[in-house]
């Protein structure tokens, strides 16, 4: 099996659901090797507006019976409050619905501590008079953007250790799957478990750049609003792009921390079992 590219990757077979694949089959035909198993993990953007067919798709033709929603409170906030709200993917029948905000509280508070003491100040004012949106331009306009999303990635992988584990937990679980990974894009939270379950697997470094790189073509259908969503929280036009230099960054911050993948995942509490666990749910030959 010869290697593909990331334009090669096969686009979304939803209407109206973004950046949704089969990491195995993805991975596979990357690597132009049969690595992981297909149909058994997936990746996207947020399901939100999923139409009554692409629902039925997702339970009928995928299978899935877990969603993991890495996305935070003010998110689903604000997708409560959008014009067109649409909670009913929350209630598809037969789908376990988790919600793991991975850039949590620990990760906010890791925010917060590179704040300057103007910063601070103008967060604790917001924060009294109860106007988080104005908190979050805070972070997003003093830490956020200047130190972009490469550098935000690491700092959600030193500080979101229980919320790491959790997935991982979920992982680790034959009972899981098939499983749903997404956040808002399906890019860079989803991206960055991808990236550790990937490594985990032992699946070749160029397969897991071409995966990531792919969100950014998959994006491409509501770029202009994403864009529009970035501004109105203060954040720059390269958030809706994949760093190229991402993935590397991430090895090597794992390698020069703790020695690697497997030393983080132990390090945040996912054990040898556990790692065991999740390579047996998703690696060919491995299966339970």
């Amino acid at each position: 099996m010869a290697e593909g590219t990331a334009a090669s990757v096969p686009k979304t077979p939803f209407t109206t659901i973004l950046n949704f694949r089969d990491v195995g089959k993805t991975v596979n035909q990357l690597s132009g090797s049969s690595i992981l198993r297909e149909g058994r993990l997936y990746r996207s953007a947020r399901p939100d507006k999923a139409t009554t067919n692409d629902q039925v798709t997702l339970t009928t033709t995928y299978g899935i019976r877990t969603i993991i929603d890495l996305r935070s409170k003010s998110e689903h906030l604000a997708q409560a409050q959008s014009p067109t709200p649409d909670p009913s993917y929350l209630n598809i029948p037969g789908i376990n619905y988790e919600l793991i905000s991975l850039n949590g509280s620990a990760f906010e508070r890791a925010l917060i501590r590179k704040l300057p003491w103007s910063g601070i100040a103008r967060l604790l004012y917001y924060a009294s008079t109860f106007n988080r949106p104005a908190a979050i331009r805070t972070l997003t306009t003093t830490v956020m953007e200047p130190e972009g999303l490469t550098a935000l990635g690491l700092t959600t992988l030193s500080s979101s250790h229980s919320e790491i584990l959790a997935i991982f937990t979920l992982l680790s679980l034959p009972a899981s799957y098939p499983l749903l990974i997404h956040c808002t894009q399906g890019k860079d939270r989803t991206g960055l478990v991808i990236l550790l379950v990937l490594l985990l697997c032992s699946v070749p470094v160029n397969a897991i750049d071409k995966d990531y790189s792919a969100s950014e073509r998959e994006l491409v259908p509501e770029l202009d609003a994403r864009l529009e969503e970035l501004r109105a929280i203060g954040l720059g036009d390269d958030f809706a792009e994949c760093p190229k230099k991402f993935v590397e960054a991430v090895l090597r911050w794992l390698a020069d921390r703790w020695g690697g993948v497997e030393g983080y995942l132990e390090g945040v509490g996912v054990g040898k079992e556990m790692r065991e666990m999740v390579r047996a749910n998703l690696m060919v030959g491995d299966g339970v």
